[in-house]
This record gives C-alpha cells, sequence and structure tokens, in this order.
C-alpha cells in the first residue's frame, strides 16, 4: 500500500464521523476525520499546506557568491535560475554568519544544476548563499492555513514586539502537528507540544492540530520506551489528555486514544521502584530542563510530574468509567512521599535528590512543586522567596523554563515582573536580531554566541515552538480569560494592568471569543458566550452574552 487507508463516500451513503473500522478482529474503532478532506480530489497521502510568494529583500555579493536575505526566518520551498557553473554549492542558515559558513551551516548542499536550476523541499532559512554571482531565486512559503483568533495590543510596542514574532514564530511550528523547532529536527516532543497546546488556546484554538500531535506522540502498540525516551516527556503527554478533555470536552477522543493511555499507564506502572518512586533505567533519559541539576537516584521533579500524570489518568478514567488501576490513591500518596523526602525543612524548599545528601536546590524542582503539588501558602510563599527571587540560586535561560517560572511570578501575585521579563528577556532577544524567538537564550553572551548549541556554532534553533509562552501568558494573566469547567461551559475573566497602563484584545473560545480592554480608569468586557464571570478584585460579575460590560475600575492590585 502506497497511501494510508482512507475512504471517501459522497451520495445516499456518505462518509463522516460516525463511521467504524476494524482489521478483520471484529475490534471495532472510530474512524480518523479531518474538515480539510471533503473532496475526492484530497486525500491524506497529501497534507492541505497552503502556499505563499515569498521574496528576498537583499541580494549582497559576497566573497564566492551571493547571499540572499529574506528578511525574516521563513519555511519555503526554493528554486534557484540562472546558474552558470557546473558545481554550486548552495547554504541556508538562520543567520547571516550560518549561511556564510562553509563548515558549520546546518543544511547545505554541493549540487549539479539542470539547465541551470536547483529546486529545493521546504527548509527553514533566513539567508541563503549561492556559489554562483549569476544565480537567482524564488520562494513559496509553506504553512497551514490557520485563523489567528486571539489578539493582544498594549501602550508598549516591545511587549506588542514580542507578542507579534511569538505568534509568528509559533505559527511557523504549528503544522502536521506541533514541531519543536522548524531547522534542526523537526520532530513532535512531548514537553514541547505540552507549553503549545497551551499557546494554541490563546492564539488558534484549533482542536485538530492538538488531536493530531497527542495521537503522534502516543505512537502504536506495543509501547517499550519513554515518549522520545525522556521519563517526564512520557508524564506530560498523559497529563495533556486530560488538559484536552477539559478544554474542548471532547470525550470521543479521550475513547478512542484510551487504548494507548493504557498501555502507557501500564508501562510507567511496570517500572515504577518498590518505594513507589519512579528512577531512571537504562535507556531514558532524565531531561527536565537544561539545567545544573542533582539527578541522583529519584529526581524530584520526575516524582512530581509522575504524580500528577497518574492524578490526570484516574480523572480520565472516571470520565470513561473504566479502572485506574488505582492511579489516584498512588498520586495521593506518591505526593506525600514527595514531601517526606524531597522537602527540605531545614531549607524550607525542595531538593533534586534525597539520595545523594548534596541537598541541591533548583528553581526546576520548586517551580514544579509550586504548580503541581498541593503546597501550603506557606511552603509556596518559602519557594517563591527563598528561590524565584533568590539571585544566588541559578537563573533559568531556556524560554522552555521561563514559561513555567512567569507562571509562578502572576500566580504569586507579583504580576508586574511578567513585563519585567518579556521587556528584559524578550526584548534583549529581538535587540540581537531576532525575527523568531529562540530555543535558548542568555542574555549575557555576545554576537555568534547566541546561535550555538549542542557543540555546534550553528545547531541552536532560532525559531523555537516553546518560546511562545508570551501568548499564553498575556491572554491568561493580563486579559484573563481562564476556563473553569468543561469546554468554556463556565470561565472566569480576572483582567490585570500589572505595569502596563493600557491594553485590549481577545481570547477565543467554544463558539466565539472573548474581548477584553483596559486602562488605569476603565473596564470593557464582552463575551459571544454564555458562562463567563468578571472578577473586579472580590467583586463578582455575571457576563451575559453579546452584552458589553463597561466600568470603572481602580488599579489595586498588580
Amino acid at each position: 500500500m502506497k497511501t494510508f487507508p482512507c475512504i471517501y463516500v459522497d451520495g445516499v451513503i456518505e462518509s463522516d464521523e460516525s463511521w467504524v473500522a476494524d482489521d478483520m478482529s471484529h475490534n471495532w474503532e472510530p474512524v480518523g476525520t479531518y474538515e480539510r478532506f471533503r473532496n475526492p480530489d484530497q486525500t491524506p497521502e497529501v497534507f492541505p499546506f497552503a502556499y505563499a510568494p515569498v521574496s528576498y529583500v537583499k541580494k549582497e555579493q559576497v566573497v564566492g557568491g551571493v547571499l540572499f536575505d529574506f528578511g525574516k526566518e521563513t519555511f519555503a520551498r526554493t528554486k534557484i535560475t540562472g546558474l552558470k557553473k557546473e558545481q554550486v554549492r548552495v547554504q541556508f542558515g538562520e543567520s547571516r554568519e550560518e549561511a556564510l559558513d562553509a563548515d558549520w551551516s546546518v543544511i547545505h548542499f554541493d549540487e549539479t544544476p539542470e539547465n541551470g536550476e536547483i529546486s529545493y523541499m521546504p527548509y527553514a532559512f533566513r539567508y541563503i548563499f549561492v556559489s554562483d554571482e549569476q544565480a537567482e531565486i524564488q520562494g513559496e512559503y509553506e504553512y497551514l492555513p490557520l485563523e489567528y483568533r486571539g489578539e493582544f495590543r498594549c501602550d508598549e510596542e516591545i511587549v506588542n514586539k514580542v507578542w507579534d514574532v511569538a505568534a509568528y514564530t509559533f505559527h511557523l511550528n504549528s503544522r502536521e502537528f506541533f514541531l519543536d523547532g522548524i531547522k534542526r529536527d523537526r520532530w513532535v516532543w512531548s514537553a514541547d507540544a505540552y507549553q503549545s497546546f497551551f499557546v494554541n488556546r490563546y492564539l488558534f484554538f484549533d482542536k485538530e492540530i492538538e488531536k493530531r500531535t497527542l495521537i503522534a506522540l502516543g505512537g502504536k502498540s506495543p509501547f517499550k520506551v519513554h515518549i522520545n525516551t525522556i521519563m517526564d516527556y512520557t508524564f506530560f503527554w498523559i497529563i495533556s489528555l486530560y488538559d484536552y478533555y477539559v478544554t474542548y470536552g471532547d470525550k470521543k477522543f479521550l475513547e478512542q486514544i484510551a487504548p494507548q493511555m493504557n498501555e502507557v499507564m501500564d508501562f510507567c506502572l511496570n517500572r515504577t521502584d518498590e518505594d513507589g518512586f519512579m528512577r531512571g533505567k537504562p535507556g531514558d533519559w532524565i531531561f527536565i530542563d537544561w539545567a545544573p541539576m542533582d539527578k541522583t537516584g529519584a529526581l524530584c521533579g520526575e516524582q512530581i510530574l509522575y504524580a500528577k500524570a497518574m492524578e490526570s489518568y484516574g480523572k480520565i478514567c472516571d470520565i470513561l468509567k473504566i479502572s485506574d488501576k488505582g492511579c489516584r490513591e498512588k498520586a495521593k500518596k506518591l505526593q506525600e512521599q514527595i514531601f517526606e523526602k524531597f522537602y527540605d525543612r531545614e531549607k524550607q524548599v525542595f531538593i533534586d535528590s534525597y539520595e545523594s545528601g548534596k541537598r541541591n536546590v533548583t528553581r526546576h524542582s520548586n517551580i514544579l512543586a509550586y504548580l503541581f503539588l498541593p503546597c501550603n501558602e506557606k511552603q509556596k510563599k518559602d519557594i517563591y522567596e527563598k528561590v524565584i527571587l533568590n539571585d544566588k540560586v541559578a537563573q533559568i535561560t531556556t524560554p522552555y523554563f521561563k514559561f513555567y517560572e512567569n507562571q509562578v511570578h502572576c500566580l504569586a501575585g507579583n504580576g508586574m515582573l511578567l513585563e519585567e521579563s518579556i521587556r528584559k528577556y524578550y526584548g534583549s532577544m529581538l535587540a540581537t536580531g531576532a525575527t523568531t524567538l529562540y530555543e535558548e537564550y542568555d542574555p549575557a553572551m555576545e554576537g555568534v554566541q547566541h546561535y550555538a548549541m549542542y557543540g555546534n556554532p550553528y545547531e541552536k534553533s532560532l525559531c523555537h515552538a516553546w518560546s511562545a509562552s508570551p501568548i499564553y501568558l498575556l491572554g491568561n494573566f493580563r486579559l484573563g480569560v481562564q476556563n473553569t469547567g468543561i469546554a468554556y461551559e463556565t470561565f472566569d475573566v480576572r483582567p490585570m494592568l500589572g505595569d502596563l497602563q493600557e491594553f485590549s484584545g481577545k481570547v477565543p473560545v467554544p463558539g466565539g471569543c472573548v474581548q477584553v480592554s483596559m486602562n488605569k480608569k476603565e473596564l470593557r468586557v464582552k463575551t459571544d458566550v454564555p458562562g463567563g464571570t468578571l472578577w473586579i478584585g472580590e467583586k463578582k460579575y455575571t457576563l451575559e452574552p453579546g452584552v458589553e460590560f463597561v466600568g470603572g475600575y481602580e488599579n489595586e492590585e498588580n
């Protein structure tokens, strides 16, 4: 078979979501469907991308050839024409330096043109070097046609620019699935996807790409290794399944993916040690983040996420009315053990490992504890003051974990640090010339240092999905729209100016959107759907669909 097994029927009987199929085992399962495949000319073997012409903005003669600058990072198929040389070197680059480096450019080719032409499938680039001064180039941007349903504008241009660049970065990585980045591995990574789901819900609210990503990550039976070989990535996948249901109320999808979910949970339970902790086995990658963590024995962050995954699995099983294999009780017991073993009563924060005796404290373990453990208010206060606000604890340098750290700032009531983070961290990233957001960024670095990673001077992805978190953070903690039910049957609107003078924007919800605008004197909120509650301090107001709330506001909280 050369393509996916698929069928399209148009007539008295029509193919639709009600169909089921089996593999001759009489184990009937719902078929997969996709709204874009609604005519016989479209088949799943050709994903329905859209294309648009993209042109370079500058052509520069350089030593050995010509350099084309497209003005910003893109993902496009290209055709190079007008070539006179018999052998041509082509080097793609996210940066100018990469495109001009014959030894280290990640994507490069040595070609023999045919009739003076070379064509390439889509690649990520901003610059292209061609070792033929006569070269010309045409490009076609390849993208998934998604509607930008979320919006945000405020009085600070740098914040607006970060939002715009984050949206563009995220769109470039939104394809068949949510990819990590568009240059290097172009792969589906579970923890990257977990953050992409949050961003998607404040920008596109596209349910189908979330489903495709979850299905791809779950893989097929038999399940033999952790997702992406990374322990916590398996846990993030299970957590994401429950979050998906809470967002969209799609029980049918849970039923469809339940067999794989059960197999993944069985895999985890079978690898749990007798004391209830999950430790790395041969072949496991214990990641969490690029951080100097003490990974001796059981790692705190892994246990926190494992407990959350079992808790999420138990909730899904309740929805599907199937056995949870005792996971909810195991999750509670594991949480108790985490407090017993990893909470350092002298330091009054969490340590990475209790087995090494080093009592190492990182932001990562404490951030995960703050977000995913039932910490009391005193414990949360200690974590925030002794770790998050403590400059002696090693700083986070990845946008990946800035996503979590900025949430903690906002949840701790120190919301003004969100704008400070956007200005200093993301703003200085853009000051390097970035037109998309990087995989990793250290403000202390200079020049080409910003492009190096994994032992290669240009291996770092300069367009990475997990860097788009300002979309989510501004939608959730400034516009303040938060789902409190299943599929937004109820939702809160808790707008907060933070360190801004004014803002306006939209957050997508099922069946419409919620519009919020705010300055120091006035607040306006309008929703298309019922179920909304507006909170101004401790006062709450019921939002009626189509009726704009207009009221005075004193910015007493940040």
